[in-house]
């Protein structure tokens, strides 16, 4: 399967009008079905994946809000951060004023090549884990089967 391309245009007043790419989500996978796919791939059952999955959700939300980054190896970094308004000087910045929301980021794990891997240079980045070999195809051009 592919990433699926929705090609909106910019129709905000103050935009430029162009054409832009979206990904296009037909479906989403709950934790139920998540479960399932990862018990079809190691020796334990279905609900304990499943509770595995939940007590995970629970326990990544606790951290963040407590303002931890999260690292899942081969995975990548789930971490809060903030959005807010600048103020005139340090005094003036004021946590109900200023903060105005927080977002989770995250951030794919990476592989670095072998000449910059001993030096810790991010430089040397040469792939992110989970964006190596996605493919595209537009939205217009899915073929819907009718249904019977």
């Amino acid at each position: 399967m592919a990433i699926i391309v929705d090609v909106r245009q910019d129709k905000r007043k103050s935009g430029n009008k162009l054409w832009y790419g979206h990904a296009w989500h037909p479906q989403i996978m709950d934790t139920r079905a998540l479960a399932a796919r990862v018990q079809e791939n190691v020796s334990v059952k279905e609900s304990d994946v499943y509770a595995v999955l939940i007590e995970l959700a629970n326990v990544l939300t606790y951290e963040m809000q407590n303002g931890t980054k999260i690292s899942l190896d081969r995975f990548g970094y789930f971490y809060p951060m903030l959005r807010s308004t600048g103020a005139v000087s340090k005094k003036d910045f004021s946590i109900t004023a200023n903060i105005k929301d927080t977002v989770i980021k995250f951030t794919p794990f990476f592989t670095r090549d072998k000449k910059n891997a001993a030096t810790g240079k991010t430089s040397g980045l040469s792939s992110r884990a989970l964006d190596a070999g996605f493919h595209y195809i537009l939205k217009d051009q899915i073929v819907e089967e009718p249904e019977p």
